[in-house]
Parts: C-alpha cells; structure tokens; sequence
C-alpha cells in the first residue's frame, strides 16, 4: 500500500502543507507535488537538489525504537535533481535528516519499520555540518520530543534557507541555515513555535579553531516566510506566540513581521506573546500631550485641523545649500503648547547649559529645581490615575522575560553604573522601587560626565544633547551635535525663548521618496546660529509632535535594553545599540549611544539618542531574503535612474544595461552624462536628447572602466555634464535565480 505522507487531520485543527511561492515553482521538482513517505511529506528543489521542506507527523505515545537503515537514491525522483551519496563523503558536512527518523517511527510495528527506512531516502537529507547537526540542532530535536507541554502529537516542518550565501558543493549547495515549525495543540487551542538557526559561520571556520556562537533563533512564521518563500495557512501566523508590527506584505496578508529572539535552553522559549511585545508602539499611542501632525498634499493640508502643519521642502541633501523657502512648522497649536506642564518645564531648562560642547557643566540649587519639576511631570500619572509612560518603561524593565519583559530583578543593578558623581558617588541604576528608578532617569539623562579623560572636563549630558543641541568644534567651523527634538526646533525657528536665535531650516531628504510621506519624523539640514556662533547640520533629525516624556520614556527604554544587547543580545538590536521599530506601520531604527567610561566601558549616562526612518517595508531578516533584492531610490533630479539589468542571461558582464528616464516637460541633452557604479564610469559620448517621459537604456560594459553592475549589489548613479548627481539608487546582492530579472526603481 502506498504511503499516505503527511496527515493533514492529524490535529484537532486540521494543519496544511505550506504553498511555494512562484519563483519557487518554476525550479521545483514535477511542479511542486508532494513526495509521500510513511508519516511524511516534502516537495524537492530541481537547483539545489534537496527539499524545499519536509513535512511529518509525530504520535510520541506510539514511537518504537527501530535499528537504523541505509541511505538511498528515490527512483521517483530523476537522479539529476538529488543529492547522493558522493555529496557526503570524506567531509565534515552529515546527512542531515530533515525528517528526524527517531520522529516518525510510531504506529504498527510494519509502519515504524517503513517511515524508518523512508527516512533514509536522500531526499530526506540535507548538508548539515558535523558540530551542527549532532549538537545545537540535535537539542532542539530532542525538545521537540521530549517537552510535556507539547502533548503527545505534533504536526512538524522543517527546510532550509538558501541565500545568496550559500556555498556551492559538489553540484549542489550547503544552506546558510535551517528552520522548524513546530505545531501542536493545547487546552484545545491551535500552538505554534518556529525556529532559525544558521550555520553559515562555519564558512569561515569549517575546522573549528574559533569558538563559535550558533545561537538557536525563536522566531514568528513570517521570518520564515520571507526567508524561504513558503507560507503557510493564516492560523499558523496567528498562533505563533513571536509578533512584532505589521508592514505592506503583512497588512495585505492579515499577519505581523517577526520579532526574532536567541534561545540557549527550551526555558527561554516564548509561549505567549506577553504584555510587551509591541511596548514602543504602545508608548507612542499612550502619549496623551503628543500633537497631531498633518502634511501637504496637492497643494492642500490633509487635515486642516491638526496641531502641526509640517511643511517638509527640498528632496536631496541640501549639504550648505538652502532648498527651504518656509519653515518647517508652519503652524503649532500655541494654545495647547502653553498649557501641557512637561512641554513648559523643558522650556525652563533651555538656558541652563553652555551652548559649546567643550565648557564645563554645572548646576545651581535653581536648576536642580527646574530638573525635579521636569521629571515630576514626566512622572505625573495620566488621566484617570493611568500610569505614565515612564511607569510603563519601569514595568516593561522589571517584568519577567516570560511576560516579554526584560526581567530585570527590582534591585540596584551595580552592573549599570553611572561614571560620574553629579548625584552622588557609586551611583547605578536602581530598579528598587518607581521612586529610585525615576532617580536613576535623572543621572541617565542629566548626569554631568566626560568621554575625553586627557582633559576631563565634565561638559556632556544626555538632555542637553538630545533635547537642546550643541555646538561642536570641528576645526575652524562648528557643526550642530545632537538636537532631536521637535518642540526645541519650532521654538528655535520663532527666534528661541531669549529671541536671539536664527535657526535656518535648509530643507528634508530622505533616503527613498515616500519618507516624505510620513509625518511622524522629519530628516533634515539646518543651520543654527546664537549670538555671534554658526554651526551647522548636514544631517539630522527628530519624531514629530512626540511629548517631551514619550521622548524621554522610548530613549531611557532604548538605553536599558542596548545594556541587555551588550551582554546578552536581544533579537530586536541590530548592531551596537540599534533597536529595530516599527510605529505606525513604519520602519525605525532607534540609535542608542551611551557614554565611555575611562577603562573603555560603556556606563548608563545617555550620550545621544535618535531615530533614522528606514521605509515602509524595511523588515530586516536575519539573513538575506531568497529572492527579491531590495532596491532603494534617491530620485534627485530630472532624469531618474528608472531600471536596470545587472544579471542578463548567460551573457556575464557584456550585456548589463541602466535605464534612465527624462521625467521633465521639455527636452533634456544628456549628451556626456555619465553612470557610475562602484566598478567605474560610462559616459553617453553620441549626442542624445530626451523627449519628455522617454527613456534610453545605456549599455554598461565591464572592462576599460565601465560601470559594471555587480551581483552583489551596488549603488548606481547619473551624473549631468557638470558632474552633479541628478540621481542615485542602490540595490541589495541578487540571489541565484535573478538571472535576466530586471530591477525596477521607479
């Protein structure tokens, strides 16, 4: 009797096979139809020659113990297209199962026996490394069945991701990763759990020299999805317990992108999505004395009736030029400004700082004050006796990991230490109680410290930078350091409080067009002059309409949780001190710098603190994605760098060519323009002129300093006559199956 495969009513809640995505389907084996085995399916990849996934069901009441098999070519599948024997030999790469026999030999005696031997197939293998699959990987197979809490039968997928990085191997190629979904039932709700794990550190290291991190991933179904190209049924997405924010895709497929989280024993595994997963979403949207902001469109102000008119000009690097004829605030509800406490007890703390970083800070017995009545209302509690939002960042710290908290114990943490004594020696942050955390805040931002010991001259604080600004020496010039928030800029563009400030707001940019669509934060140029001092910003920027506390709530959280990326990292970081955000369905990397100490450790007194908009879309894998390179635009001029063909068929570098586009009313002559790549130049040396709308494809032959585009990425850019940039773009490195893909831009 032939073997029925993967029971997809094996569950309470029935559980489908996943559905390959298209470019999937055009390299898979007899058009991605299931292979069938005794208690599991897959679907075989033609290019790489093992399965896109296997899918299997586990009864751990029935498992038998069975001696092992041997493995074997399947005669269903043509020899071509699977990995065999000579793929494995005389290396430290294994068989890796995807479906683990150890899983599957449950039932009668004669069906154990079969799913055995079926295991043994090679399309059932995979590269594995030696340390990888009889290590880490082995211990979450044997979580998977050993855990009680899983129940007695589970519906399991597992695959690998290929990426771009993938190393090619005797015909085939060893994946940069493995995943499992794991899905099972319980109190009668649907669960499920995915996983991640790479390998690719053992491309540089396949002898095992250095030690290395092969940290286990928990991660949502989405993660998987993007990685892979395959999905699964809604109810999966919605019952994995790992959710971060919704963007495009996920907002037309009714689920959320990943939040991605390392796991060294099954204790640290998220069962529930707990009360914190989405805590600086939540912040923002408890932020009572935040202002509406509303944005031009057509000429017309899309919501006459908000606080701010933002009035964003300009859409390149202004560098020194001036691209603004307005201010950027058009109008600010002044009403509302001069009633909301926190608003005007920052007011207050303006003049208590040098303008010129390097000059020494200090306090008087007033200043102190007006610092104790800033905090006091940021620590108010809401109306209706709700906690504020700093309350909700000192719950978010001291809430157990299980909750999606940061499990902080509600002690004095003598590893977070601050360097200076502004508030007494010895000083750390103290989680004891609401009171001594709201002490801690005040040395985290208002602690007076140096990072230059030579001269150690205590002139830096977290508020001045980020609230206020100040004016760095940068040889003979001054440019503007920090300054990044939103309430400081408009007042400063009204002259400043002493009115002697003449703020220029120079013009927005960003680094693709629709950040100009966004009203929550502004990327911008500015120049700033107090007095008979001139300083100036190529790049800054700051959220829009946010309250003072919101700002002070999400940078302290970003502060205490970069501590937690030092020594432990959490998957939401993405480097140093970066936490990956989504607010309002749009994509933020929030940027923590904390101080130096004098032996080169980091302390908790804040050094700056701001957000860099990334796009709408900007979900960041872990890895590389399997396909689908991104593209990103800086459309800065006339013409517009529209496409381009980086990998033509067959045909190596000779036939790559750029499309550019004259996007202006009249004829353009492009004549001696130049595209430039990271590879060299090419120059439109024939006479060309550009009717409106038309576009000209410019061949970009390797060799000789041409403008190749490489498969590894690259940024493209259109130069005029003169040699200034007209437009640039930029795309991510393509994956295998590019080949002939044309990259589209705008």
């Amino acid at each position: 009797m032939a073997a029925q495969g993967f029971n997809t009513d094996f569950l309470a809640h029935p559980v489908q096979l996943p559905r390959l995505g298209e470019e999937l389907r055009e390299i898979a084996w007899d058009d991605g139809d299931p292979l069938h085995y005794e208690h599991f399916s897959l679907v075989m990849n033609r290019e790489t020659k093992t399965a896109f996934y296997t899918a299997h069901n586990v009864d751990r009441k029935g498992l038998i113990q069975i001696r092992r098999s041997r493995w074997k070519i399947d005669p269903r599948v043509d020899i071509a297209y699977q990995a065999g024997a000579s793929v494995y030999k005389n290396n430290d790469w294994d068989r890796g199962h995807m479906v683990r026999r150890a899983a599957i030999t449950w039932g009668t005696r004669a069906e154990a026996s079969q799913a055995n031997r079926d295991s043994f197939f090679y399309t059932n293998a995979n590269l594995q490394h030696a340390k990888f699959n009889q290590d880490e990987w082995l211990e979450l197979e044997n979580w998977l069945l050993e855990d009680p809490e899983l129940g007695d039968k589970l519906s399991v997928f597992t695959g690998p991701i290929n990426t771009i990085n993938d190393q090619p191997y005797r015909g085939t190629y060893i994946p940069s990763a493995f995943w499992k979904v794991i899905v099972f039932t319980k109190n009668g709700e649907l669960q499920c759990r995915a996983f991640l794990m790479k390998q690719s550190e053992f491309w540089d290291d396949q002898n095992g020299k250095h030690a290395l991190n092969l940290e286990n991933y928990q991660v949502s179904l989405t993660q998987i999805s993007e990685l892979t190209d395959l999905y699964f049924e809604q109810a999966l997405y919605e019952a994995n317990p790992m959710f971060y924010s919704p963007n495009n895709y996920t907002d037309a497929n009714d689920i959320q992108t990943p939040e991605m989280r390392p796991i060294e024993s099954p204790t640290d595994i998220i069962e529930t999505r707990g009360d914190y997963f989405d805590i600086v979403q939540d912040l923002w949207d408890g932020d009572e004395t935040g202002f509406s902001v509303t944005r031009m469109k057509d000429g017309r102000w899309i919501n006459e009736h908000a606080d701010i008119k933002l009035r964003e000009q300009g859409n390149r690097k202004p560098k020194h030029r001036d691209f603004a004829q307005f201010s950027l605030f058009e109008d600010v509800n002044t009403d509302k400004l001069a009633t909301l406490p926190t608003y005007q007890s920052l007011k207050a703390l303006i003049d208590n700082y040098n303008l010129v970083q390097s000059k020494k800070e200090g306090y008087t017995a007033e200043e102190l004050q007006e610092i104790d009545t800033f905090l006091d209302a940021c620590f108010a509690r809401n109306q209706g006796d709700q906690p504020s939002l700093m309350e909700q960042v000192y719950q978010y710290a001291i809430a157990e990991t299980a909750k999606g908290g940061l499990g902080y114990a509600a002690t004095k943490q003598t590893d977070l230490p601050f360097s200076s004594d502004t508030f007494g020696a010895n000083q750390c942050v103290d989680f004891t109680s609401l009171e001594t955390f709201k002490a801690s805040v005040k040395n985290m931002w208002f602690g007076l410290y140096t990072n230059y010991y030579s001269s150690p001259t205590h002139d830096c604080s977290g508020f001045e930078h980020v609230f206020l600004g100040e004016f760095k020496k940068q040889g003979a010039q001054y440019q503007v350091g920090g300054y990044h928030c939103w309430v400081k800029f408009y007042w400063d563009e009204q002259n400043g409080i002493d009115g002697k400030t003449d703020l220029n707001y120079l013009g927005s940019f960003y680094d693709g067009p629709e950040g100009q669509l966004n009203t929550d934060v502004a990327t911008l140029s500015m120049r700033w002059r107090v007095g008979n001092k001139t300083a100036h910003k190529s790049k800054g920027g700051f959220f829009v309409g946010i309250s003072p506390e919101c700002l002070l709530a999400i940078g302290t959280l970003a502060t205490i949780e970069s501590y937690k990326n030092d020594v432990d990292p959490l998957s939401f970081f993405n480097g140093e001190a970066k936490r990956r955000v989504a607010i309002n369905g749009w994509r933020y990397d929030l940027v923590v710098y904390r101080e130096t100490a004098q032996d080169k450790s980091r302390g908790m007194h804040i050094r700056s603190f701001f957000p860099v908009l990334k796009n709408r879309d900007d979900s960041k894998p872990l890895l590389d994605p399997h396909s689908n390179p991104d593209v990103v635009l800086f459309e800065e001029g006339d013409v517009a760098i529209s496409s381009a063909l980086p990998n033509p068929v067959g045909a190596g570098d000779r036939n790559e060519w750029v499309a550019i586009r004259n996007d202006s009313p009249g004829l353009l002559d492009v004549t001696g323009w130049q595209v430039k790549t990271k590879s060299g130049t090419t120059t439109l040396r024939q006479r060309l002129v550009l009717s409106p709308g038309r576009e000209h494809k410019v061949i970009v032959r390797a060799g000789g300093g041409g403008a190749a585009l490489s498969n590894k990425g690259t940024w493209i850019e259109l130069h005029d006559a003169q040699g200034t940039v007209v437009s640039k773009v930029e795309y991510k490195a393509l994956s295998r199956s590019a080949e002939g893909q044309v990259l589209t831009f705008s």
